[in-house]
């Protein structure tokens, strides 16, 4: 495989040209796509199709092999049938192309003739072109300009995320919903079969990248395990590094081989990998969202201690048990800031005790507003975490209530900002989905623009209260862990969960 240092990875996330061999104007093909979404994404600099059949592609001179580009090409993009990959990335070694990506599919994935195609490439790769895949999404760097395949729709603008995933769907669904929580990426790489780089080569550039902040990966079954190991270890010193490791059931492994023709790796050999690098392990999508959301918005310094406030004694201990599965804790208020409270709240019907329960699910704004001061002041707590049913402020059925109950729910949000600044504590909030009938979707228009009105100033949001204990509990352990070197063991299913050794990873 490709030596790290041989690597200009500058030229694969900011190439100031492109060649896409297989370029089409059949918008049918992912080939016909690709390049038009590569120029409605934005990219500046040169794009050269290659396709010997058509003389123009998407208003642009077509080329009938790379060799036959007048100018130097910095990136190139094969998007042509398996069986002529090897010829095109041939073009690419002999035209001086810096690195490749390979959106096709048909290798080793397909079984022997495709594992045959693939050791070509190898072959080819070793002379001096790194390949990125093949059967992979390719590239999305919004500085460089490059998306996904296959389309134009993800956020132009860049952030601290990285992304590096053997999955191509992972990939674009990560890039494409992690737009509507906040989080922007650096850099997200679909690496696919990883038959020249891999996830080692990429964790290693993404370690010492300063766009990045945050490192997230999805994997099958990595190519050079013990390296990734070793430099996860090195990572996570000083960036929290967040794996979704898939294949783990008897299931998932068939499934795992027959996608990129990887080994998915046995379950307690990553329990060892988690335990010994400390990185944190992701179970799904959803998961890793929340997580990187986390982990762009909410301080290094937040402690385990939390404060929870919504409406229902059943949401008191749904609250209590949730946070306590992921290791944070409830802790009960002081003497003084429970006076607070109970002059806040009616005399009955509520609980001033943590988790506090309002009473009802709908709560007047200067009284919310109270209750927050309340919880934030709290010398003994770290984060509040908060929870706000829109559904219940705006009833499809309110009729002429509905502007008064708007305006009331416009006041709620207004406190929760003004309160976490005031404070200088996070505070989190929780916008669970109403119904999910048709009739609602204005309600749930409502509850999105609640949500992108708290993203915008800075304050995580979840779907669910569970969801956000998850994600602050991620936050808290991965920095304990930075300061006295032990992964807290939330994520054990059993006693002896963390035992194992990861030699094999």
């Amino acid at each position: 495989m490709t030596s790290r240092k041989t690597v200009d990875f500058e030229a694969i996330f900011h190439p100031k040209s492109v060649a896409i061999v297989g370029a089409s104007n059949n918008r049918l093909k992912f080939a016909g796509l690709f390049v038009r979404a590569l120029l409605d994404f934005g990219f500046a600099g040169e794009v050269y199709p290659v396709n010997p059949q058509e003389p123009e592609v998407a208003g642009l001179r077509a080329y009938p092999t790379v060799l036959d580009i007048p100018g130097s090409v910095g990136f190139g993009i094969i998007t042509v049938p398996a069986a002529a990959v090897p010829r095109a990335l041939e073009h690419c070694l002999a035209k001086g192309v810096k690195a490749a990506e390979i959106l096709s599919a048909g290798f080793s994935e397909c079984g022997e003739e495709g594992r045959k195609l693939e050791n070509e490439v190898i072959r080819i790769a070793r002379k001096g072109i790194p390949v990125i895949g093949p059967n992979c999404f390719g590239v999305y760097c919004p500085a460089g300009g490059l998306t996904l395949m296959p389309g134009p729709d993800f956020s132009t603008e860049t952030g601290p995320v990285a992304l590096i995933s053997q999955s191509g769907g992972h990939a674009q669904e990560v890039a494409r919903e992690a737009i509507a929580w906040g989080v922007r990426f650096s850099k997200v790489v679909s690496y696919g079969n990883a038959c020249d780089l891999n996830e080692a080569d990429y964790l290693e550039y993404l370690a010492s990248d300063p766009e990045t902040a945050v490192i997230a990966a999805y994997i099958e079954g990595p190519r050079d395990g013990r390296r990734f190991m070793e430099l996860a270890k090195t990572a996570t010193e000083t960036k929290p590094v967040m794996v979704w490791k898939a294949g783990l059931t008897d299931e998932g492994a068939k499934a795992v081989n027959s996608h990129t023709g990887s080994l998915g790796g046995e379950e307690s050999t990553w329990r060892a990998f988690f335990k010994q690098t400390g990185a944190i392990r992701i179970e799904d999508k959803d998961e890793l969202i929340d997580a990187a959301m986390a982990f762009v918005r909410l301080p290094q310094s937040i402690g385990p201690r939390v404060a929870v406030v919504g409406g229902g004694g059943g949401m008191s201990v749904a609250a209590a048990d949730a946070c306590a599965r992921v290791g944070l804790t409830v802790p009960p208020f002081p003497d003084a800031v429970t006076e607070r409270l109970r002059m806040a709240l009616p005399p009955v019907g509520n609980s001033i005790r943590n988790p506090v329960d309002v009473g009802v699910p709908v709560v007047a704004p200067k009284v919310f507003h109270q209750v927050l001061e309340a919880a934030a002041s709290a010398p003994n707590i770290d984060v509040v975490i908060a929870t706000q049913t829109i559904h219940l402020f705006m009833s499809a059925k309110m009729g002429s209530l509905a502007h008064a109950v708007a305006s009331m729910a416009d006041e709620s949000r207004e406190a929760v900002v003004t309160v976490a600044k005031e404070y200088g504590k996070p505070v989190v909030m929780v916008l669970p989905v109403g119904s999910t009938e048709t009739e609602s979707l204005d309600i749930e228009k409502a509850r999105r623009e609640f949500r992108d009105f708290y993203v915008e100033h800075g304050i995580p949001v979840y779907p669910s209260l569970e969801r956000a204990a998850r994600g602050v509990a991620h936050v808290v352990h991965y920095y304990q862990w930075r300061v006295d070197g032990r992964r807290a063991s939330w994520r054990a299913r059993e006693p002896s969960a963390w035992d194992g050794d990861a030699s094999g990873a």
